[in-house]
């Protein structure tokens, strides 16, 4: 005699679950946008969409949830703001991955930490040479109008993907350095390996900024992301600058953190800064 509830028949087709369309509530005061931002940040916190993994593209996504193309961008949006997913112009958009830390106080420097981070890490020396540096730069170097330093510019690439651009500025001695020695060396590593040159301080600040249209394209960072800036000014035992260095950091991919051994007062750590026009 069949047995009557409590189970299912062996080899029965199971039930599927509610679809995500059905879940969305169409008459509630949370938008069908951010009701699907929810739905996807569940299934990225479950693990069920796995750091870099490729996001369904938008038509997949209005089937799946029954909405319209502007109600899946609206969302995409609202996920990426919050940082939770990227979007790669010509590749799709893919769920972030936990920033990359890089500590500032690190004597191995920027060049080498990103280097090692993974095989597919690399950096593009992209200028090198004799140059007069803008004004900021002159001042930490103690330089007089119009005097020469030595300026570079690097791309970092972690992947294939643009990560930061480091524009350097060198005392006028880093003249002696090859664009072959500059391709292969961090500054300090050319200030003091190369030049016998001992860094004895060095001053670092970081801040937030909207990148300009070059560098945006250069780092792939949309409109509305702004990018993380570090500036590094080392300087030797008489305290004449010797590199002024300023990071642009693509804030959806690294991030910068500081150590200190015991308590820092904020007094030591915080100053007020110009605007960034």
């Amino acid at each position: 005699m069949p047995k009557v509830g409590g189970g299912r028949a062996k080899g029965a087709a199971r039930r599927p679950g509610p679809s995500p369309s059905s879940r969305l509530a169409r008459d509630s005061h949370v938008t069908l946008y951010r009701q699907i931002a929810e739905w996807l940040e569940g299934e990225i916190a479950e693990g069920r969409l796995a750091p870099q993994a490729r996001l369904e593209p938008e038509h997949a996504l209005m089937r799946r949830f029954g909405v319209s193309r502007i109600t899946v961008r609206q969302a995409i949006h609202h996920l990426a703001e919050r940082g939770l997913i990227l979007r790669k112009q010509g590749k799709g958009t893919f769920v972030a991955g936990p920033a990359a830390p890089h500590e500032p106080q690190d004597p191995r420097g920027f060049f080498e930490i990103l280097l090692s981070q993974s095989p597919g890490s690399e950096a593009r020396l992209l200028r090198f040479g004799a140059e007069v540096p803008p004004a900021e730069a002159a001042r930490a170097l103690g330089l007089e109008p119009g005097e020469r330093a030595v300026g570079l510019e690097r791309l970092y690439l972690r992947d294939g993907e643009p990560v930061a651009v480091a524009e350097s500025w060198l005392t006028p001695e880093a003249r002696r350095v090859s664009w072959a020695d500059a391709e292969s060396h961090s500054t300090h590593s050319i200030l003091q390996n190369l030049l016998g040159i001992q860094i004895a301080r060095t001053d670092i600040g970081v801040r937030s900024a909207f990148a300009g249209r070059a560098l945006r394209r250069q780092l792939k960072l949309p409109s509305h992301v702004p990018m993380l800036v570090l500036t590094r000014v080392s300087c030797d035992v008489q305290g004449t600058g010797l590199e002024f260095t300023r990071f642009a950091v693509n804030s959806e991919s690294d991030e910068f953190t500081l150590s200190a051994r015991g308590a820092v007062p904020v007094r030591t750590v915080l100053k007020p800064t110009a605007a960034v026009g």
